[in-house]
């Protein structure tokens, strides 16, 4: 980062040092490495692709409305903001959040959202193989190098910061079952990482469809 200078700070550089070949050398390697760095970065943040909801369906913040009898829905796609950015990786995350307008207590049944994309149906990951899969990467990552000597500390810190991004996930992830009147529950729902990339794909929310598309 380039920063300001100041009245403070100008008096260090004299008027011979600003001139001088090694400065202006200085100058030249500096403004080469800053000058690529710059069209990667602008390069890399043009190529973020997003999915946005289809022509027709109604919307609000980038989320996808709908509505069926009293749930009141909104759904988008988006990355996973958890400890554990992994799982975004891995999976591919839907967050959901859902209002019940009426005065009864509705249910929310596990295997209620499905994602169609090009005639193939993709249901959501359970949590528990999630959170498996979670365990079973730290157990590799220990066992990847074995003769690695760790102090009793650091030990601690990564067990912590693991033990972290397990209940986070818990948390950060939609929870199944009854919701009261007047109440929301909000939450990601994971899917295959295969749906990455296709260039539309339906969201199947208590038998109606919403639309999404690949955002170029």
């Amino acid at each position: 980062m380039m920063q300001v200078m100041t009245k403070n700070n100008a008096s260090i550089f004299s008027l011979y040092q600003l001139n001088s070949p090694c400065l202006k050398g200085h100058i030249v390697k500096l403004m080469s490495m800053l000058i690529p760095a710059a069209v990667i970065l602008l390069s890399g943040a043009c190529s973020i692709r997003q999915y946005v909801p289809a022509p027709g369906v109604a919307t609000e913040s980038r989320y996808a409305l709908a509505k069926v009898d009293s749930l009141l829905f909104a759904i988008r796609p988006q990355s996973y903001s958890g400890a554990n950015g992994a799982v975004g990786n891995r999976f591919f995350p839907i967050y959901l959040r859902v209002k019940n307008t009426g005065m009864q207590k509705r249910r929310i049944e596990t295997g209620s959202f499905g994602i169609i994309a090009g005639g193939q149906q993709f249901d959501s990951v359970p949590l528990e193989l999630i959170l498996a899969n979670m365990r079973q990467a730290s157990l590799l990552k220990d066992y990847q190098n074995p003769f690695a000597i760790s102090d009793d500390n650091t030990i601690v810190r990564d067990e912590q910061k693991e033990q972290d991004a397990y209940y986070d996930l818990i948390s950060n992830s939609f929870s199944f079952g009854e919701l009261l009147p007047g109440a929301i529950k909000e939450g990601y729902l994971f899917y295959d990482s295969r749906l990455d990339g296709v260039a539309a794909f339906e969201m199947d929310v208590l038998g109606k469809r919403v639309g999404f598309i690949l955002d170029k």
